[in-house]
């Protein structure tokens, strides 16, 4: 049984829809929400979902999972430790970059995503391998049925794994994630039947360009006459002889059934089915090109849509995925001697572009700071990406803007003005 007790809800009908449709309004007939349908009616037939999963499936590991020494005092990345050889090179299919691009793609897709555990000779893991989702199979064991065992399902039969399991929250099943795709399932079918719809009428689905009315002619037409009249309208007007001049006989009358293309790409549903899919995804519609978010996109506005993608989903997203290795992974890796409370795992995103300064914050900030005396001049220097001059590492207080140089530890003031000459020696005579 899940956490939640499922509720009957009863929906009536409006009562002038029910006679227009003759008693009974039909049900809409949207796809199931499986894995293999949210890729064949979404990822691979509508472009904006397929934006949406891959902008943040390329965006998460633009930034690296480094291990640093939890009990260390300058914080410094451990680059040889085993789990960071082992997610830099994760078997001999896969990059880094490829591995956590995928499993963003699951997690987006089927709401869960499994690494399979390969071991080495002496025990030891090797190698990373993703799963497919939909073949995942869990089985509750254990005192209490609190442990999950896993198996991957080929052909007929079911295969014992060792993995690392990812999963987004669902409020009914704590066993299997909910993904965005289904929440935007509904949405993605209607867009694709605008598309759909749109694509039959441009095929010329049954609508004639022109209509010909014959006036007082219309006694004489037959069959006969009315096929023999659209032969000779096309051999004339069709081809190569387009645009040519007709002239037609008494009583004729052409009239052309235009198609206002404004209006055949429902500019309002569509609007609406974007907004509802880029909702669903937790992405703002100007980052994936959207035309609901790209009618009010600027520059400015474009860089803090990009910040918030990052800070509403990615980030998210990220913690996720550390602390699932940090909890599964981890101890498997590095069992003894630095154990999860002496080794940390944080993301280091300080090279995401995303996230950079713009070039006149970084010098309005780095300004700011040596104005404040917070900062030395070479300080200064490197933060602007300017090169250090000898003479540097001095500060510039506010009160008069005195030159101060840090020395082991202390702040001595610069005396720039020219030194005292001593004292004269008094004269002995004088003295006399």
């Amino acid at each position: 049984m899940g956490w939640l007790t499922p509720r009957t809800v009863e929906h009536k009908q409006s009562d002038a829809l029910s006679r227009f449709f003759g008693g009974s309004l039909p049900d809409p007939e949207f796809p199931a929400s499986t894995f293999l349908n949210h890729i064949e009616e979404g990822y691979d037939k509508s472009e904006l979902v397929f934006r949406c999963v891959n902008e943040a499936a390329t965006s998460v590991p633009e930034g690296t999972l480094r291990v640093y020494d939890a009990l260390g005092r300058r914080g410094e990345p451990l680059q040889e430790h085993a789990l960071r050889r082992l997610l830099s090179n994760p078997n001999p299919l896969l990059t880094e970059f490829e591995l956590f691009e995928v499993t963003s793609q699951h997690l987006d897709l089927a709401g869960i995503a499994a690494w399979e555990i390969v071991r080495d000779r002496i025990g030891r893991p090797a190698e990373l391998w993703p799963l497919r989702p939909d073949k995942i199979r869990m089985t509750p064991t254990g005192e209490n049925r609190r442990r999950v065992a896993y198996g991957y399902a080929i052909d007929s039969r079911v295969v014992p794994v060792e993995v690392v399991f990812f999963r987004l929250p669902n409020p009914v099943d704590p066993l299997v994630g909910a993904p965005p795709m289904r929440a935007a399932l509904r949405a993605t079918a209607v867009d694709n039947e605008a598309t759909s719809f749109v694509k039959a009428l441009l095929g010329n689905s049954a609508i004639p360009g022109v209509v010909v009315t014959m006036g007082e002619l219309e006694d004489v037409l037959d069959e006969e006459v009315t096929n023999r009249l659209t032969q000779k309208w096309l051999s004339r007007f069709s081809g190569g002889r387009r645009g040519t001049p007709a002239f037609m006989q008494t009583g004729m009358k052409v009239q052309q059934l235009g198609l206002d293309l404004r209006q055949l790409e429902f500019p309002d549903l569509r609007a609406i089915s974007e907004s509802r899919i880029c909702m669903a995804f937790e992405t703002p519609p100007m980052v994936v090109g959207a035309k609901v978010g790209l009618d009010r996109a600027t520059f400015s506005n474009m860089e803090e849509a990009r910040k918030a993608f990052w800070q509403q989903k990615i980030m998210p997203r990220q913690r996720r995925i550390r602390d699932t290795i940090a909890m599964q992974l981890l101890p498997k890796v590095d069992p003894g001697g630095r154990g999860r409370r002496q080794v940390s795992l944080r993301w280091d995103n300080s090279e995401v572009e995303a996230l950079q300064e713009s070039e006149v914050s970084r010098w309005t900030r780095a300004t700011e700071g040596l104005r404040a005396g917070g900062m030395t001049v070479n300080d200064w220097r490197r933060e602007v990406g300017l090169p250090e001059i000898s003479g540097g590492d001095v500060f510039l207080m506010p009160s008069g803007v005195i030159a101060v140089r840090d020395i082991e530890g202390d702040m001595q003031r610069v005396d720039n003005e020219a030194p005292e000459e001593p004292p004269e020696e008094p004269d002995p005579e004088e003295e006399d």
